[in-house]
């Protein structure tokens, strides 16, 4: 069992650095193995919040696709603001934070058939605050 947990951890955190250096994709298939297999249903949700994340900035990004990207993003939002805060040891109040101006951000790009979200805009996963 400890061993299961310490790999869990280890694709959670193989995940966080593949989203932090723009792997949004592999970050969400990281992400996908361990929401697979997850039975608590808040610890699911908090996965299923970060794949959207991931996935939202892959189809901006990626795909160019600023309708896909602005949806998944409504659906990662809801997700997250059910979650504790520093649940996965993330900042939860920073991302949601970047959430809502990306989501603005790539709205107005939308309107103007752009993608090219400045990278400051990006939704950061950083760690809680202790």
């Amino acid at each position: 069992m400890a061993h299961a947990a310490a790999e869990r951890e280890a694709t959670f955190q193989r995940g966080l650095l593949a989203y932090r250096a723009g792997r949004h994709y592999e970050a969400h298939e990281h992400w996908e193995v361990i929401w697979q297999i997850e039975e608590d249903l808040l610890e699911k949700s908090f996965l299923q919040g970060l794949i959207q994340v991931a996935a939202a900035m892959h189809k901006l990004l990626e795909m160019k696709g600023t309708a896909g990207a602005m949806r998944l993003l409504d659906k990662a939002r809801s997700r997250l603001e059910a979650v504790p805060e520093g649940t996965g040891g993330l900042w939860l109040e920073r991302l949601l934070g970047d959430m809502e101006r990306a989501r603005v951000e790539i709205e107005r790009l939308g309107a103007e058939g752009r993608t090219d979200l400045a990278v400051e805009l990006i939704p950061r996963m950083e760690a809680a605050p202790r």
